[in-house]
């Protein structure tokens, strides 16, 4: 692919250097000339001085005949108007990365027909809904969070005396607000009719709203090492996503603020939550607080250092998993060695994120399964989709595809039976079996990559 890489920073000095190494052509675009210095230097890789969001350097860096243009400078108004510039001067596809979503998330629809990007990943909840999902997994054998966390997908292992093995699909009851999407037998996966049994030693796969998921995995008897108790350190931005997810599947959070201000806002906020005014790294004040009898200490606040202390101190008391927010990638593996339990790099994951993509070779694949055997695709419907106006029943998408969950403009999430209707700009989370992805794509009416 000749792919564009507008801004290196963290994410796309990361990018650039292992997008080379896999035998893409790459094309990098920054005004620090130190930085565009570096990358030529050690990359195999074309390199244009200037900034991003203006058309003249777009054109010096030929934006017109690349495949995919990367906007993943440190400024939300570049990456902005490198995506918009980029796309109407021929650039396939783009990716828009933003620190601050609020403003899209008003008004996602505006913001996606007038700045034409095909795919838009932020930092911020990136991190959150990573941080929330390793709270999780406690639990559940994994966890996978899509429509800003309002949708989850989780696995649970069938046991030998488990309440639903030996059933029917048809005769299982489960929750209204969830699917049962697939059936992974021996590393075959399947997605199941209402005839098929369940197995001992199945995993299933589950997609729908958190609160529904929540009340299954109690009748399926996977909440014996639940997290229930946690500590927050930090106030905006990703603490505060964090403490809302938590907060929606019912875990008890504590959240440490260090900034007067900030805390009284917070508590305005997030109604049910025990906002905490100290400092996270005063041992007493984690001791009067019983800091160490929680099940998770999440250090999430944006000083990497206070980050890593509050963890460390958390750990000495006994708290029973850490989590640190590193902004740093370089640091992720040196927390680990440090004693921290899972250490979170926003740029790492929206690197990676990116990555996906291009290996993937799909902008609409968010998760694989089995290595690729089925994917987990988020696909926008279109205002001249054939779709649009009929019953799911009547949209003849093939088996081996489930209609898992419909985001509608609004931001309302449905979890869809065979009567709802498919409206115009409505955003389906599909569960797909790998041999008819092309299919889908196609009735959809988006070409694969």
């Amino acid at each position: 692919m000749n792919i564009l890489i507008v801004g290196l920073g963290e994410v796309g000095s990361y990018l650039a250097k292992v997008l080379s190494t896999e035998g893409h052509s790459i094309t990098v675009v920054d005004p620090d000339r130190d930085r565009i210095r570096r990358v030529a230097d050690l990359l195999d890789v074309r390199a244009v001085h200037g900034d991003g969001s203006r058309p003249d350097v777009l054109d010096r860096a030929e934006a017109h005949s690349t495949d995919l243009l990367l906007a993943v400078a440190n400024d939300d108004k570049v990456n902005m108007l490198t995506t918009l510039f980029g796309k109407r001067m021929g650039a396939k596809k783009t990716i828009l990365r933003l620190h601050d979503t609020s403003a899209v998330r008003r008004s996602r629809t505006f913001f996606r027909k007038n700045l034409h990007f095909d795919l838009l990943l932020s930092l911020d909840d990136l991190a959150a809904e990573e941080i929330v999902k390793i709270v999780r997994q406690s639990s559940a054998i994994g966890v996978e969070n899509f429509a800003e966390g309002k949708v989850q997908m989780r696995r649970f292992m069938l046991l030998k005396d488990g309440p639903y093995t030996g059933q029917l699909v048809k005769d299982i009851k489960i929750p209204s607000g969830m699917l049962i999407t697939a059936i992974d037998r021996d590393h075959e996966v399947i997605v199941p009719g209402g005839d098929d049994d369940l197995r001992a030693g199945d995993e299933l796969f589950v997609l729908g709203e958190p609160k529904a998921i929540a009340s299954f995995e109690k009748k399926i008897g996977g909440k014996k090492h639940a997290t229930r108790n946690v500590v927050v350190y930090g106030a905006a931005g990703i603490a505060q996503q964090v403490c809302q997810a938590l907060q929606r599947e019912h875990v008890d959070v504590r959240v440490i603020v260090e900034s007067r201000s900030e805390a009284e806002r917070l508590s305005e906020v997030i109604k049910g939550v025990v906002v905490l005014h100290a400092e996270a790294t005063d041992i007493n004040f984690l001791r009067e607080e019983h800091v160490g009898d929680a099940d998770a200490f999440l250090g999430v606040s944006n000083q990497d250092e206070r980050n890593l202390m509050s963890c460390q101190l958390a750990r000495t008391l006994g708290v029973k998993r850490t989590v640190a927010l590193v902004h740093k990638p370089d640091y992720v593996s040196l927390y680990q060695h440090l004693g921290i339990d899972i250490a979170v790099s926003p740029r790492l994951l929206c690197a990676n994120r990116i990555l996906a993509f291009v290996r993937s070779r799909s902008i609409s694949t968010i998760a694989t399964i089995e290595e690729g055997k089925a994917e987990v695709l988020e696909l926008e419907i279109g205002a001249g989709s054939v779709l649009v106006g009929k019953a799911l029943k009547d949209a003849a998408f093939p088996r081996g595809c489930v209609v898992a969950a419909i985001t509608r403009d609004d931001g309302s999430v449905v979890i869809p039976r065979g009567h709802d209707e498919i409206r115009a700009q409505d955003q389906l989370v599909l569960f797909v079996l790998h041999d008819v992805v092309d299919t889908v794509l196609e009735l959809v009416g988006i070409e694969r990559e």
